[in-house]
């Protein structure tokens, strides 16, 4: 289960702004997630989706309501780098991001969407298919959701030879430092 220093001020009248923007109705266990938590930052949890077998990734966040990774803003930043039928809902350590898509088709689906890989795409043309399952809905991906107790790597000579950063996720970064 998930590992969260959730935000504060839930406001019910921002989710039904939200909902009215986005032009979709949330899933039930996404929106008592919102009540509940209201998104905020993950500790020391890590999750899976599935390209090529399983493949796990760092949960770091969850968007919220009014917070630092507000949905809304989340929402404008990406609608036309995700799939029109999902909104972002969290984070990964390297800036990729959690979907849930809210079509008819596979409604609540949560998704991971590689940063990396929407350069194949023109902007708006990303489908569904184009994003890595992790789970039918967002309870069972929260229920998925194990604790990464990280420890320091004993390989040595271990050298990072090459690192891409979203620009978006860069800007956030660097407005956020400022604070």
């Amino acid at each position: 289960m998930i590992n969260i220093v959730s935000n504060e001020g839930f406001n019910e009248n921002e989710l039904i702004a939200f909902s009215k923007k986005i032009g979709y109705e949330l899933p039930n266990d996404y929106i008592e997630f919102l009540r509940h938590h209201n998104g905020g930052y993950v500790k020391n949890s890590i999750s899976s989706y599935f390209k090529n077998g399983e493949q796990k990734f760092i949960l770091t966040s969850m968007c919220g309501l009014g917070s630092d990774d507000d949905l809304i803003s989340q929402f404008e930043t990406y609608k036309n780098r995700i799939p029109n039928t999902c909104i972002p809902i969290g984070r990964d350590a390297g800036g990729n991001l959690v979907c849930l898509n809210l079509s008819e088709d596979r409604y609540g689906y949560v998704y991971f969407s590689d940063h990396e890989e929407e350069l194949k795409y023109d902007e708006g043309k990303i489908t569904i298919n184009d994003l890595y399952f992790i789970a039918e809905t967002f309870n069972e991906f929260l229920n998925s959701i194990e604790r990464d107790d990280i420890q320091e790597s004993k390989e040595e000579g271990y050298k990072v030879k090459k690192v891409w950063v979203d620009p978006d996720f860069l800007k956030e970064l660097e407005n956020n430092s400022d604070k």
